[in-house]
Parts: C-alpha cells; sequence; structure tokens
C-alpha cells in the first residue's frame, strides 16, 4: 500500500477508533465526532467517493446509538470498520491480497503487508485505546502488528486517533 493510501484509509479508520475508544462520552461529544466522522471521510474529492458509499448506513446508526450508550456505539464502530476494511476500496490498495473478503483475512493480509519483510509500516504499541487495540477488537484476539513508541511510528495514535480532521 502506498503511503497516501495509509494515510487516507487511517484518517477514516482512527476516527472509528476514537468513537470506539471513547464510547459514552456526553452526547455532545459523541455529536461532534460523528461531525468529524463525516468531514473526514467525505472529503469533496473522488477518492471519498467509495466511503462515501459504505458509511450512510452507519452514521444513522452511530446518531441512535448516542442515546442508547456505550455499547451500541462500539457495536458500530467495529461494525462500520468491518464494512470498510472489507470494502474494494480498502482491500484492492493492499499489496498483500487477503485469502478471503473476511475482517480476519483482511487485517491478518494488513498485518503481513506491514511486516519488516514487505512495507515495514509501524503502529503504535498497543495500549487499552488507539488503532491496534480496535483492529484487535475486531479480530477478538491480539494480532501480529509491527509497532513502537507513538513517537516513532509511522502511523500514529497521536495523529490518526483523534477528534480533529486530520
Amino acid at each position: 500500500m502506498t503511503d497516501a493510501n495509509y494515510q487516507r484509509h487511517l484518517k477514516v479508520l482512527g476516527k472509528l477508533a476514537r468513537l470506539f475508544d471513547t464510547a459514552g462520552a456526553d452526547d455532545t461529544a459523541m455529536k461532534a465526532l460523528l461531525a468529524t466522522f463525516v468531514d473526514q471521510y467525505a472529503t469533496g474529492g473522488a477518492a471519498s467517493l467509495p466511503a462515501i458509499e459504505v458509511f450512510p448506513t452507519f452514521t444513522a446508526r452511530w446518531a441512535a446509538a448516542i442515546t442508547a450508550g456505550a455499547a451500541a456505539l462500539k457495536k458500530v464502530a467495529q461494525d462500520a470498520a468491518t464494512a470498510y476494511l472489507r470494502s474494494d476500496d480498502f482491500v484492492n490498495d493492499m499489496t498483500v491480497a487477503p485469502s478471503n473478503n473476511t475482517v480476519a483475512a483482511v487485517l491478518a493480509a494488513l498485518q503481513t503487508q506491514m511486516n519488516a519483510a514487505n512495507d515495514n509500516k509501524k503502529f503504535t504499541t498497543k495500549s487499552s485505546t488507539g488503532l491496534v487495540n480496535f483492529f484487535d477488537s475486531l479480530l477478538a484476539a491480539p494480532g501480529t502488528w509491527n509497532t513502537i513508541a507513538d513517537a516513532s511510528a509511522d502511523y500514529k495514535d497521536s495523529v490518526y486517533v483523534v477528534d480533529a480532521i486530520v
């Protein structure tokens, strides 16, 4: 995957990780994050068209889940990320092809693609929040991610798992 594609995809996935991490915060914060998420994936450019096709259902679910609570919001984050990761837009940008179109296979291929033998790209070291924690929640098990401290990571939680548009 090119660096530009990593960035494009992680800007969107980072917002979903942020929702997963902060689910249950006050309604105002959850509404603001939803608005930022929509602005993040619908950039006005042609590259955002595939995301625009995937996410409208999830933005409506997110809005409804705000009053339902943390578990509902976490489920929306996971379901939206699963749909995005399985989309042709994401999969076709990968240079390591998944063995099938399950989220587990796509994330396994992403782990392989990011390892030292391939792209040698690193996420921030896993903690109780962030991209690796979020991806592991989708796998329901720890993955074998290429990680390093946030300051040295190629794709930092401090950059992508934030409330602001990246």
